[in-house]
């Protein structure tokens, strides 16, 4: 971390922003977050804004960092568009000044590579959806004017994303029929928060990175490994006509100092599935992922 305090201002700070808050505020940083609720965590100075409103946006403090965490409010492209392309275009125009740096929360997303091939930094990134497109426009748009490093998670999984395991305890995650390779990348909630957390202190992070776990999995393996382990019935196949997905290689952001607490899915889901057991279902809400996947 940093020796100097930096003031680091979160923007939609929600599940993976307020992780990243505790984590700065531990080591003595100054730390706002920026949301249309005003949750925060103690120690931090929450500012409540919208980022479809400009006028709630006046009087924002200068900071050295700013950390875009905002997840979509819903599919649409517009949706899109407000987290990574007219909202990040508010909020700098708002500032007092201009911040040393920038951290945009993008996706792996934007990389449309379907072959089953390894990709990485330096892989073209072609969005084959649209909403893939608005996120890379977005990374170009902050790349063109700010010091900006897009870090690119792939499947975010952890406490609160539950999706994957619901859908296996209903029997509704299939699997394919001939066990073609459909490739899928992981990576844990906290280790996210990690990784933002080396960026921020980094002097002069790269420009991108990709955050995901060690081991890219297949897609019927992470299934009938959770299948079994919730002991859910059987999952039903698919047929599939060619390999699909892709593996993401995550050693430019492990050269930083980084090392994911939880390098693959299995370890990972059964942290997911401990804290389940210990958490009060009232309190087991979804969280939204930050990226389409």
């Amino acid at each position: 971390m940093p020796t100097t305090p930096l003031r680091t201002l979160i923007v939609g700070a929600g599940d993976l922003g307020l992780g990243l808050a505790e984590t700065l505020l531990a080591v003595g940083n100054q730390v706002y977050t920026l949301n249309r609720s005003g949750r925060t965590v103690p120690g931090a100075t929450p500012i409540v804004a919208d980022l479809a409103d400009a006028a709630t946006l006046a009087g924002l403090p200068a900071v050295d960092l700013v950390v875009f965490t905002t997840a979509p409010p819903g599919r649409a492209e517009t949706d899109y568009l407000l987290a990574y392309q007219d909202g990040p275009t508010r909020v700098m125009g708002a500032l007092p000044r201009y911040p040393t740096r920038v951290i945009l929360i993008s996706t792996s997303g934007v990389i449309g590579t379907d072959d089953g091939s390894w990709v990485d930094e330096t892989t073209d990134t072609a969005p084959t959806r649209r909403t893939a497109e608005i996120v890379r426009h977005g990374e170009e748009w902050l790349a063109q004017r700010f010091s900006t490093t897009s870090v690119r998670p792939t499947g975010i999984y952890g406490p609160g994303r539950r999706s994957l395991l619901d859908r296996v305890r209903r029997g509704e995650a299939a699997t394919a029929a001939d066990g073609t390779p459909r490739w899928t990348n992981r990576i844990h909630r906290d280790d996210v928060v990690s990784a933002l957390a080396i960026v921020a202190a980094h002097q002069a992070p790269p420009p991108v990175l990709i955050a995901t776990d060690d081991e890219p999995a297949m897609k019927d393996t992470v299934i009938a490994h959770l299948a079994t382990r919730l002991e859910a019935p059987t999952p039903p196949t698919i047929t599939v006509d060619r390999v699909s997905g892709k593996r993401c290689r995550n050693g430019l952001l492990r050269s930083l100092g980084w090392a994911p607490a939880f390098p693959g899915f299995i370890p990972g889901y059964e942290d997911v599935l401990r804290r389940e057991a210990s958490t009060p279902a009232e309190d087991q809400s979804e969280a939204p992922s930050p990226q389409p996947q």
